[in-house]
């Protein structure tokens, strides 16, 4: 539910931002030229730290099912 939540969160804002960038004068537009810069910095960083979890996390995965039994783990 919370995943729903936070994905309507972001598909606002990227409704918001994208009226606002045809609305906004060009003086005004400096706003949205924040919002670009903050993800040029944060998306490689966190990209980053996806690759390492994803590298460092163990390949085990609960049943497919949803009975809450887990698979063996093939790192044994």
């Amino acid at each position: 539910m919370i995943i729903r939540l936070f994905i309507a969160f972001i598909v606002i804002v990227a409704v918001i931002v994208g009226i606002m960038a045809i609305a906004l004068p060009r003086e005004e537009m400096i706003r949205l030229v924040m919002f670009r810069d903050f993800f040029d910095v944060s998306l490689p960083i966190l990209g980053f730290g996806a690759l390492v979890k994803y590298l460092c996390s163990c390949s085990c995965r609960k049943c497919a099912c949803g009975c809450g039994t887990q698979k063996e783990c093939c790192n044994k």
